[in-house]
């Protein structure tokens, strides 16, 4: 069958609203190695595949027309043709009203015609209409809860992306610090004599800089370290040899040689003390390297020469974000947004910082904010996804998620979270699907325990419990110190009967953390289930020494008393867990709380916990 066929009577059956027709195409351009015409296809195939499944739904919005199929046809035989992505993000925005889809159009059409400043209203107008169709299906759809009691801990991932992004564009930001001196040099040219300096003394001077450029662009940065230590001994402009060592750094930094760009910009600061780029870059570099003591130290300094930069205002904020001083951090993000109060990075910085103090609606509206200035900001899409992950709101959190497109800095981190989004769905092969697809993309990422506690967790709840067990045990291979994956192996095998595996991984909880109670509650009850009740004495005397005023403990504590027959010391323990429950019902009006107890002791000895 060829690519491209007559249109059929029905618009709505023509090939070109056919995904395979789509996926024809894509896997032909694969075949070529064609990645840029890859990209395209692959943004087309899956808005194509939004409209199939827009066009099931009942009450779906829109009735394709033999107009939507001439434009299609128009993009099969020209599909990177920025107008014509153009044209079908206005029809996605306007009329199938899909803006999601109709964003990444744009954003493609964007690329092919930079200048056509309409792209960007458009970005605009899909950004709102996107925000404002997510607040309907927010607050359509209840969230599905899978009874996991505690959320993932993601500070850790938003604060790796956030930091790899703002070093990122470290380069883009040493580049443009260069230019603004270079630009200053070349008005100071234009204005007045280089005073002190004959024509002849200029012209040698202009020469050896020529020669050490030469040296630069060949990376021969070891040699031009000495020549520029030669002219400036002989007495060169500071202001040239200040630049000069400015675009020695920057070359350095292109190539990671990132202690010789430190030294070009060291030197280059110590030419001109008051000079802000001086300073500022080596904080870019300081921070590029890790080095947060002598970044921030670098970034203060800047601030105070000029304190008007909002760049270096984000970058202090980068700095107290990376240190976890999060109050700093959002003072820091808010001094640059009051210089400058489009700026999208110091509003990704600010929901960030926002994200990690667990201030979620605030974080998502600060992200939406960043959005509508630049659409595809993929760092602020990926925040707003996580963002309404932790709010438990999937639907929102996957459109976000597809927004952030296949920026490599993220796509590792969107697949993990969206398993994680099946887990909490109950889609356990879809969930374990995914988590093969990320570990593809990222073996080693962060989000690899959280999305197996996550499948764990579902595994246990349909009672899996052997997958269960492997999902948890794949956890503590991985992070061998995690107590809550332990205790949660150990809870698999004990529902398989696998009481010495069970035990095994309760030893090692209580290895890791010996003042942890539950690991000698949990030791005790499997000891008493195997008859071995001296042992279950001395972890349930171990846990009453722990949490000295828990009745439950107590009461096991009697139970194993009396199984060894020591009456005495069964009736001390029963007294003491008596006690308690009476304490408790007189300091609490919520006599829930004290049936709890009650509840808890009538179920005997039996019972495991699962944590804290």
């Amino acid at each position: 069958m060829g690519i491209f066929m007559a249109q059929t009577a029905d618009p709505s059956e023509s090939p070109v609203f056919q995904p395979q027709t789509w996926l024809d195409m894509l896997e032909a351009v694969r075949a070529k190695r064609d990645t840029f015409s890859a990209k395209t296809l692959q943004v087309i195939l899956d808005g194509i595949e939004h409209v199939a499944m827009a066009r099931l739904e009942p009450s779906c919005p829109f009735r394709l027309t033999a107009a939507h199929a001439a434009v299609f046809e128009k993009l099969q035989r020209a599909y990177n043709n920025g107008g014509l992505l153009k044209s079908v993000g206005v029809l996605y925005l306007s009329e199938f009203h899909l803006p999601g889809v109709a964003l990444k159009h744009l954003e493609l059409a964007g690329q092919f015609a930079p200048n056509d400043n309409e792209i960007e209203q458009l970005q605009r107008n899909a950004t709102a209409a996107l925000g404002r169709q997510l607040g309907a299906k927010e607050a359509a759809a209840a969230p599905a809860n899978q009874g996991i009691q505690q959320k993932p801990d993601v500070s850790k991932v938003v604060f790796r992306t956030t930091t790899k992004l703002h070093r990122v564009d470290t380069g883009m930001q040493l580049n443009a610090a260069t230019g603004e001196l270079e630009r200053r040099q070349e008005a100071r040219r234009k204005t007045q004599a280089l005073a002190g300096f004959n024509t002849q003394m200029l012209r040698d001077f202009t020469r050896a800089f020529a020669q050490i450029q030469g040296m630069i662009e060949t990376a021969r940065f070891t040699d031009a370290f000495t020549a520029l230590a030669d002219v400036v001994r002989s007495g060169a402009p500071t202001e040239d040899a200040q630049i000069c060592y400015a675009q020695l750094g920057l070359a350095a930094f292109e190539h990671n040689r990132l202690a010789d760009a430190l030294a070009a910009y060291l030197k280059m600061r110590e030419m001109a003390p008051q000079s802000v780029e001086g300073w500022y870059n080596c904080g870019l570099v300081y921070h590029k390297m890790g080095m947060a003591d002598e970044a921030l130290d670098c970034y203060e300094e800047a601030a105070r020469l000029d304190p008007g930069n909002p760049r270096t205002w984000c970058n202090l904020a980068s700095i107290w974000f990376d240190r976890s001083d999060y109050v700093e951090a959002e003072k820091m993000s808010r001094r640059a947004l009051e210089l400058r109060p489009d700026y999208p990075r110091a509003l990704d910085n600010l929901a960030a910082t926002l994200s990690a103090m667990d201030r979620l609606p605030e974080a998502a509206e600060i992200c939406q904010q960043a959005i509508r200035i630049q659409p595809n900001l993929h760092s602020a899409w990926f925040k707003l996804g996580v963002i309404k992950f932790q709010q438990e709101q999937f639907v929102p959190a996957m459109e976000a998620f597809h927004l952030t497109g296949d920026n490599p800095d993220f796509f590792p981190y969107v697949l993990y979270y969206l398993c994680m989004i099946d887990a909490r769905r109950g889609r356990i092969e879809d969930a374990i699907q995914k988590l093969g697809d990320a570990r593809a993309a990222d073996p080693e990422n962060d989000l690899e325990p959280l999305a197996l506690k996550e499948i764990g967790a579902l595994c246990t709840k349909l009672e899996h419990h052997q997958a269960a067990a492997d999902a948890y045990g794949q956890i503590c291979t991985i992070h061998p110190e995690d107590v809550s994956a332990w205790l949660a192996k150990g809870m698999s095998h004990y529902h398989l009967n696998e009481f010495e595996e069970a035990r095994q991984a309760y030893v090692r909880v209580s290895e890791i953390e010996p003042e942890n109670p539950v690991s000698w509650h949990n030791l005790g009850t499997l000891a008493a289930e195997l008859g071995r009740d001296e042992e279950a004495r001395d972890c349930f005397q171990r846990e009453a020494e722990l949490v000295p005023d828990d009745p439950k403990a107590w009461h096991d504590l009697a139970n194993a008393w009396q199984r060894l027959g020591n009456e005495a010391e069964a009736a001390q323990a029963f007294d003491r867990a008596d006690s308690l429950i009476r304490s408790t019902t007189r300091k609490t009006s919520d006599l829930s709380a004290a049936m709890s107890i009650v509840r808890r002791l009538n179920l005997g000895d039996r019972v495991l916990k699962t944590g804290k």
